[in-house]
């Protein structure tokens, strides 16, 4: 996709057919300039299967917002829908109401007003309250349910993994999962919803945070690929970054290698005179595993290193590994 071409989906034409198709409608029955007012609301909080949400977190309105100071109907976005055509090849739109459009199509006559970003609604609360000429109203709806839901719905699962971390540091780490680059609103409603950082670099940028991040499985399989170790993998990363060595540990043997290697290059760091971060673990039984990595640390002389865990974790997970380490830390 050219820049031409992404400016075109990304603009007014960012929105259903049928919106555009019932504006004209709208034009030929002379009724396209009434105010109307459209309420935009959820019927339900979001279920995940084996417990529903009681509540949301409103995100998106910037960037909605944003979206629509620049959205209009220019000469581009007007040949697109000179272009169209129906079933017996005649033009869709009228030239009437082309004109119309490009004189018009632009969201200066719309009022809005909305819960901001952060906060809690409810089902069937309005989170939007939009007036204006039926028209652009109307064209309005896609690219409002667009912006807001997704953020609304990434933000409300943020929040929850928040609260079930307790004072506990959250790191977003979506990017790769993502959908294209929706996976940029991902990140910024993760943030809203409580996220404390995020792994995405150009994203954090644009919003004056520093992306966090550790290493991959593959930096040490690239070792181990060249001949070399995990250790030397370890001792590598922390040689480069020796004030923010945080090691993931769990590529070849969490407890019989990763942590033990781990040990081995936070000694050396410390007789340098830097101070280890910590270590990462990205599978197994995440709480078991956390407990005995604490056990090692703590007895190599490492109490204040900490353990990150990853890997599919939601609210419930989180709470189940912390009951976990609740009941099983007491037998060490």
């Amino acid at each position: 996709m050219n820049g031409a071409q992404l400016r075109t989906a990304t603009g007014i034409l960012f929105t259903d057919q049928y919106q555009l198709t019932m504006a004209q409608l709208y034009f030929r029955m002379g009724i396209h300039e009434r105010t109307a007012q459209f309420d935009h609301f959820f019927r339900q909080p979001p279920n995940y299967g084996l417990h529903v949400a009681g509540y949301c977190i409103a995100a998106g309105l910037e960037w909605l917002l944003d979206w629509m100071e620049t959205a209009y109907f220019g000469p581009a976005e007007i040949e697109v829908l000179r272009g169209q055509r129906n079933r017996v090849g005649k033009p869709i739109f009228g030239e009437d109401f082309l004109a119309y459009l490009r004189a018009h199509g632009n969201f200066s006559g719309i009022t809005m007003w909305a819960v901001p970003e952060g906060r809690v609604v409810h089902a069937q609360a309005p989170m939007t309250i939009v007036r204006g000429p039926l028209f652009m109203a109307q064209i309005l709806e896609t690219a409002l349910l667009n912006h807001l839901n997704y953020q609304t719905l990434v933000a409300t699962k943020a929040s929850r993994i928040r609260e079930a971390s307790g004072a506990s540091t959250v790191l977003e780490f979506g990017l790769r999962r993502g959908q294209g680059l929706g996976a940029n609103a991902g990140t910024r409603a993760a943030l809203i919803g409580g996220a404390d950082f995020t792994s995405n670099v150009g994203l954090a940028y644009t919003i004056g945070q520093t992306a966090k991040g550790t290493h991959a499985h593959a930096m040490v399989q690239s070792f181990l690929a060249l001949g070399m170790s995990e250790l030397d993998a370890f001792r590598a990363y922390a040689e480069v970054y020796p004030d923010d060595c945080l090691l993931l540990v769990d590529t070849i043997d969490t407890l019989q290698s990763g942590v033990p290697n781990a040990i081995r290059v936070f000694e050396e760091l410390r007789a340098k005179g830097h101070k280890p971060v910590g270590v990462r673990l990205d599978s197994g039984d995440l709480a078991y595993l956390a407990i005995q990595t604490a056990l090692m640390l703590d007895q190599a002389g490492f109490p204040d290193t900490v353990i990150v865990l990853s890997n599919d974790l939601d609210e419930l997970v989180i709470w189940q590994i912390q009951s976990q380490i609740a009941q099983e830390a007491r037998r060490y």
